[in-house]
């Protein structure tokens, strides 16, 4: 995972896990990962919506 990011290409596509990480990073817009020592790794990501104004789910 050098400066941060992962290698997509190292993902196998037919595998059935391990592709997690990878996939939040390709479809997320802020992804952060650290790691706290005694208490394992935390991973933070957000997406930005933008609604239409002809969506069925409208927001309040």
């Amino acid at each position: 995972m050098p400066g941060g990011q992962l290698d997509p290409s190292s993902a196998v596509a037919t595998a059935e896990s391990g592709r997690g990480l990878c996939l939040i990073e390709e479809l997320a817009d802020h992804v952060h990962f650290s790691n706290r020592p005694g208490r394992g790794a935390v991973v933070s990501f957000d997406k930005i919506l933008k609604w239409r104004e002809d969506a069925l789910l409208k927001v309040s």
